[in-house]
């Protein structure tokens, strides 16, 4: 799944509790397709001029989507923009690339390491869940090897910090069980 359908996916479940017109479910825009919830979201920005902030949270979602008009010169949705209140929608900040994430295994007794770069000033996060009971170590260290969090124990954990410079890291799951364990990782 893309990070353009993750957005959209966020900005429709944000809609569902401030419209009066029903929303779709994730799932149902998913299944609908690109073109059906484009046009979908046309029609409900229509309906929305005197509406400031539901007109500018359908437009921040019809964006999210990358339609562009056909025919620039009679497109409504530059006169809409004028008068819709836009979402703040918070910058993808922390890691240099971008949010990532990541499914794997490790073997029992076995570590990975995975360095990553993120940008200095900027809140950055890592989480872990591990399907089941698998009792995961997990670190995220700074250039000096020290931890950035304190390590834990992941079944379902997250670490946050705004680095202070712009720099590598390096996360470090450790499986000590006597199992195989899944994990899946998330980077932003």
């Amino acid at each position: 799944m893309t990070m353009k359908w993750l957005v959209l996916f966020a900005l429709v479940a944000a809609m569902a509790g401030c419209t009066s017109v029903p929303a779709q479910s994730a799932e149902t825009a998913a299944a609908n397709g690109p073109a059906e919830e484009v046009a979908r979201i046309l029609a409900q920005a229509d309906a929305a001029q005197d509406q400031p902030k539901h007109l500018g949270k359908l437009l921040a979602a019809l964006d999210a989507l990358g339609a562009k008009p056909m025919e620039p010169a009679a497109d409504p949705v530059a006169q809409w923009r004028t008068q819709a209140e836009m979402p703040i929608i918070p910058p993808y900040r922390g890691r240099v690339l971008g949010p990532a994430y990541k499914a794997g295994k490790i073997d029992p007794g076995a570590t990975v390491r995975l360095p990553q770069l993120f940008d200095g000033g900027r809140a950055a996060r890592v989480a872990i869940a591990t399907p089941g009971q698998a009792p995961l170590d997990f670190t995220v260290l700074d250039r000096e090897a020290k931890p950035v969090c304190p390590p834990a124990k992941a079944r379902s954990r997250e670490c946050s910090w705004t680095p202070l410079f712009s720099g590598r890291f390096e996360i470090v799951l450790s499986n000590s069980s006597s199992d195989a364990a899944g994990y899946y990782l998330v980077i932003d």
